[in-house]
């Protein structure tokens, strides 16, 4: 079998499952751990995966500019949000974090619904402050021109004056082993002072973004306790539902 067949059939196995694992790589393909450990090499070199200790994950998407990401995917970060609405019960605490596909949550929450939101998103706070009957609490801090988002220690202390009932967190890139991570590290402090304040964290999640690693941790798989996404295959789906996680 030539290399770049071997790197194929290794790319399409960590997409498929998540993972892959030298030893068992070396057996499937029946080649030598070492062959394997240069071919993962080769490949993180190339950026196409994320090499780890006994294996390799696959990367995250590469990142779209905010303004970009509002315009993409849209439909289906409208059925995301649609299925997320099942939620939201009258007179709750709501944090929404920023990011595009919570926008359209909060873009089709009803006007009768009665809720106070906390947000560190400024397009968020904007599409909310339409609805009669909700109530916005905007986070300051250190503003990200790019995304409208406030971000950093600022933020992050005062979120901590609050314990919403529902926080949905906006994610970059999420692994049943190795938890969230996102590639800003500016973000990471609000992102887990809202997840542990909060009594029930969900996420809208595009599927190619489920079973993917960036650089910066935010917290582990079980400070979660929903995702809500769709077309997702049962074994992947199966490995977060393995960890306590309701998957829609």
């Amino acid at each position: 079998m030539l290399k770049e067949e071997r790197q194929a059939l290794i790319l399409n196995k960590l997409h498929a499952s998540g993972k892959v694992v030298v030893s068992q790589l070396a057996v499937e393909l029946n080649v030598s751990e070492d062959t394997i450990r240069r071919d993962l090499l080769d490949l993180d070199q190339k950026g196409q995966v994320k090499r780890v200790f006994g294996g390799a994950l696959p990367l995250e998407q590469p990142v779209i500019n905010y303004f970009d990401r509002e315009t993409t995917e849209v439909e289906l970060k409208q059925r995301l949000a649609e299925k997320a609405l099942g939620f939201l019960e009258q007179d709750q605490l709501v944090a929404i974090d920023g990011s595009s596909t919570n926008l359209q949550l909060a873009k089709n929450i009803p006007s009768t619904l009665r809720l106070t939101v906390l947000t560190n998103s400024y397009s968020i706070a904007h599409a909310l402050s339409m609805k009669e009957q909700v109530n916005v609490i905007l986070l300051g801090g250190r503003l990200l021109k790019e995304s409208l988002m406030s971000v950093g220690e600022v933020a992050a202390a005062q979120a901590d004056l609050y314990h919403p009932d529902l926080c949905f967190v906006g994610v970059y890139a999420i692994h049943p082993e190795y938890g969230m991570t996102i590639p800003y590290p500016d973000e990471v402090s609000l992102k887990r002072r809202l997840i542990e304040n909060s009594n029930r964290v969900i996420s809208l999640v595009s599927p190619i973004k489920l079973n993917t690693v960036s650089r910066y941790r935010v917290c582990g798989i079980e400070a979660f306790t929903t995702l809500v996404t769709e077309n997702v295959p049962e074994e992947i789906a199966g490995s977060y539902r393995n960890r306590g996680l309701d998957v829609f």
